[in-house]
């Protein structure tokens, strides 16, 4: 299942993003200094329902300020090498033990292109999209060309159970989010 929206966090406000071909369409946004919050993420979550009358489901994207990218060496020669590879050099580069972090992984050659987040993060984000009826169902960021190969994932959310259809999980992109501006 891959969401039809997507919920472009800052420490500044809020975007929605609805998918599109070629990409993803702005629907409106709140700003945290200037907008009554409940109200602004009320009148999006019934913009989206009118988009989508089959139900609002929103992939988390962090911000880049709560985030970290990096690369690292880790040939493996297998997938399970190269994780212990990666979450040596995370917890060195990091003040968290594994277990507090999320991190995500694309290879190119004998390298790891690796992005890392807090998981009291994600947390924070999932209980603001949750509160305010965005039904959160996945996390992930939007890396500058060249950070990462792909769209990273964090994982579902810990709701993403009760919004989801029995049996299924999210997918994530192929690509990461690209924002089509009129």
């Amino acid at each position: 299942m891959k969401p039809n929206f997507a919920l472009k966090l800052s420490n500044d406000g809020v975007e929605l993003l609805h998918r599109a071909s070629g990409g993803w369409s702005p629907v409106g946004s709140v700003d945290f200094e200037n907008d009554d919050v409940a109200e602004a993420c009320a009148a999006l979550v019934a913009k989206a329902e009118l988009l989508e009358p089959g139900g609002l489901r929103t992939k988390l994207v962090l911000p880049d300020s709560e985030v970290r990218y990096t690369s690292i060496v880790a040939p493996g020669p297998t997938d399970e090498a190269r994780r212990f590879q990666i979450e040596d050099e995370i917890e060195r580069l990091t003040p968290y033990r594994i277990e507090e972090l999320a991190y995500d992984w694309s290879v190119e050659d004998d390298y790891a292109l690796v992005v890392i987040a807090a998981r009291e993060t994600l947390i924070e984000a999932e209980t603001f999209a949750d509160g305010y009826g965005f039904n959160p169902v996945a996390f992930v960021a939007q890396p500058e060309p060249g950070q990462f190969s792909g769209e990273p994932f964090f994982g579902e959310t810990m709701v993403a159970p009760t919004l989801l259809p029995a049996g299924q999980h999210v997918q994530p992109d192929v690509e990461p989010i690209r924002i089509l501006r009129g």
